[in-house]
């Protein structure tokens, strides 16, 4: 019992040989209780709206905060979109492993497969965290298992769905913001929170849930999902004025929209502080995607200087936002240009916690972990080793044809791509910004060749995405050697995708609560007790 539940290291000698080990390795100890762990996500946050990637647009001092003092991550890879990055995230899975190649639309059956265990059930089995989420799920929401109280959070405050109004919160003609716990199980629509913009009242759960909960023996696990900055465009004027010397009204939108989100950074970084458990935090921040740009969507999130953005396999739909701050790491204030992906955060985040190999916490019913899924890059993160990833799988389809964003992989330096998805070709600056006079954090050769918006479309293009990470020059016919070679890696991965994923029994439905129309699993009305 002692050793399992990481009590009294003393009178237990495995574990505290264990402990003892396992801190010369960089690890938390058994002895010592895990760090906390907050985890921000912003929606649609272009690698070209925070000023710490150089660009002076959008000033985002909160979040440049935590990248000054922490690591910076510029191989940083997700999904092009927002459901295949959240499920891979949430299950350390990657998309031709799941299915989700695109985002589910409000209404489905479709969802994350209930039998993977997901991070905060991880950090439960491993080290009795409690574990609370704020804002955008968007992982299924048809039957009550498939909701965020029911894959391992005991309290849920948001969004199911994958966009909505900011101050209506409704979609699709139903009410979508919740106030969930999960023991007891109560499912109950926030309608008081009808008229307020989602980041005020995100950013206000996400304070109370640290003043909460930072007192208590158990770590804490925060996963903050912000709204901002997807469209619909809508941001408190106040905001907005800050931002009128912007021409472009949508571009104006999004800097006032990534502005308010980095004020709540700021109030949730000053709440750990206030709460006297910074200093013990893990903090994460992480796009889901590339920004959807040069109006793609309607909107104009930018990426500049990498090419394309969401919905498509360029760098900029998946080289994305990130950094670390904080608990456990030993270098910090540097850029890491090591490869990581999204699937990585929870093998990485279990491995740090129980200060054991994640492996050990993987129960024998668990579906299995296949090539391309998440691997431990906590050395990396907290020491500036050398990454273990060694590959970066943007995406495979079985056949011949791709279909969906396309076929990608990046090994060592090389990419192997070929995009059927290309809403945005090429290399696009944000509107009022002139690219000669910022100094991007990623260089590349200037300038931009023309853009061909039929490149890699018919054939597999190669870029070094090391020396040429803005994909400018294919070198396919000057390495037809390497083609080959990553075209026959790539095969096994095709072969291995399963097809999109298909929905899963019944749809979710709109239920009549107090005159107003809200969403509800197809299984909640049937329970009485959740219809409050």
């Amino acid at each position: 019992g002692c050793c399992a539940r990481m009590m009294a290291a003393a009178s237990c000698p495995r574990a505290l040989a264990l402990a003892l080990v396992l801190t010369a390795t960089g690890s938390f100890s058994l002895a010592a209780k895990p760090p906390h762990i907050v985890w921000i996500v912003s929606d649609d946050l272009g690698f070209n709206d925070v000023s710490f990637h150089g660009s002076p647009q959008i000033p985002t001092p909160h979040i440049d905060a935590l990248a000054a003092d922490g690591v910076r991550l510029y191989n940083y890879h997700v999904q092009p979109v927002c459901s295949p990055s959240r499920s891979t995230f949430m299950s350390g899975r990657h998309v031709i492993h799941t299915g989700i190649y695109m985002p589910f639309e409000q209404g489905t059956s479709l969802r994350l497969n209930l039998t993977y265990t997901l991070v905060p059930e991880y950090l439960k089995r491993c080290c009795n965290y409690s574990t609370h989420m704020v804002g955008k799920w968007h992982c299924g929401q048809n039957v009550v298992k498939s909701l965020p109280t029911g894959r391992g959070f005991d309290t849920y405050f948001g969004y199911w769905s994958g966009a909505e109004d900011y101050y209506t919160h409704s979609v699709k003609g139903a009410y979508d913001y919740h106030d969930d716990t999960a023991s007891p199980l109560k499912l109950r629509p926030a309608l008081e929170a009808s008229g307020t913009y989602s980041e005020y009242d995100m950013t206000q759960r996400a304070v109370d849930v640290i003043k909460q909960f930072s007192t208590a023996d158990r770590p804490l696990f925060l996963y903050l999902a912000y709204q901002n900055v997807h469209w619909p465009l809508q941001v408190p004027d106040a905001y907005l004025q800050n931002f009128s010397h912007v021409p472009n009204v949508a571009r104006r939108h999004v800097c006032a929209m990534a502005k308010i989100m980095d004020d709540g950074v700021g109030n949730v970084t000053n709440a750990l502080k206030e709460a006297g458990i910074f200093d013990n935090t893990l903090i994460i921040f992480s796009s889901d995607n590339g920004g959807p740009t040069d109006g793609n969507e309607g909107t104009q999130s930018n990426n500049y200087p990498l090419r394309g953005g969401k919905n498509t396999i360029w760098e900029g739909g998946t080289r994305v936002v990130g950094l670390v701050h904080g608990a456990g790491l030993k270098k910090t204030n540097y850029d890491s240009f090591e490869k990581m992906h999204a699937a990585d955060w929870l093998p990485t985040l279990v491995s740090m916690a129980s200060g054991r190999d994640w492996a050990e916490f993987v129960s024998d019913d668990e579906p299995p972990y296949l090539p391309g899924d998440g691997i431990n890059v906590w050395p990396m993160l907290s020491e500036g080793a050398p990454s273990p990833r060694k590959f970066i799988l943007h995406e495979a389809h079985p056949g011949v044809s791709s279909d969906v964003h396309g076929d990608g992989l990046t090994v060592g330096d090389m990419k192997l791509v070929l995009i059927t998805k290309n809403p945005e070709p090429g290399w696009f600056p944000p509107p009022g910004q002139d690219p000669a006079k910022v100094t991007y954090k990623i260089k590349c050769p200037k300038p931009a060749p023309p853009v061909d918006p039929k490149q890699c479309t018919k054939t597999y293009c190669l870029f070094n995405v090391t020396a040429d990470p803005c994909e400018h020059v294919d070198l396919a016919s000057e390495h037809p050697d390497i083609v080959q070679d990553l075209k026959q890696q790539l095969q096994q991965f095709k072969r291995a995708a399963v097809p999109p994923v298909v929905g899963q029994g019944c749809q979710p439905v709109k239920v009549n609560v107090n005159g107003t129309l809200v969403w509800k699993p197809c299984d909640a009305p049937l329970l009485g007790k959740l219809d409050n």
